[in-house]
């Protein structure tokens, strides 16, 4: 019964969204292009939420969303999510795309993030962001719920959603792909 609330939650973590670029400035986060979207559905049936990714230059999405550069990554959430929930999956998805064990403690400054999600209903979004200088932010409903620094591993956190093993490869190809054929204005 456990695996389907973790799946979903594993799709959750997929998907952030985002507010208006001229509220993202003010509040710390980066001012970024919307580079793509997409609408997070689990066997196809039941839609979790809507994903989006957000860049400097969507062009480059592919070399950049792994690299020190600024990045956000959104989901507003169709469904009700257990904060302990995603705090175990990012977690795990991190452990395994940094090569730890099971048993490895995260690094700080991607621990702390994991650490910090709350339980979420429907209609609420979430947002991940990495600026270079500032680290990881994560938000909730545009209200910032923590900061993390910059230890020198704070981009590694977009590897759950964009590294080897991400939770959803064809989330992760798809977000990537249509990033690289936005034209941006």
């Amino acid at each position: 019964m456990r695996a389907l609330p973790v799946l979903v939650v594993g799709i959750w973590l997929c998907g952030l969204a985002h507010s208006t670029t001229s509220d993202v400035a003010d509040q710390g986060r980066p001012d970024l292009a919307a580079c793509s979207e997409l609408d997070l559905r689990v066997g196809g049936l039941f839609r979790v939420g809507t994903a989006r990714l957000y860049l400097e230059n969507c062009q480059h999405a592919r070399q950049d969303i792994l690299a020190p550069v600024a990045k956000q990554f959104s989901l507003e959430v169709a469904r009700r999510f257990s904060g302990q929930d995603l705090s175990e999956v990012a977690h795990d998805l991190l452990r395994r795309n940094l090569d730890l064990s099971k048993d490895d403690a995260l690094p700080e400054g991607l621990a702390c993030l994991a650490d910090a999600y709350v339980d979420v209903d429907a209609g609420d979004r979430y947002d991940v962001s990495y600026l270079p200088e500032l680290g990881l932010a994560l938000h909730l409903n545009g209200e910032l719920l923590t900061r993390c620094e910059n230890t020198g591993l704070a981009e590694k956190y977009f590897l759950i959603w964009f590294g080897d093993e991400p939770f959803h490869r064809r989330m992760r190809d798809t977000l990537l792909q249509r990033a690289e054929t936005t034209v941006q204005g």
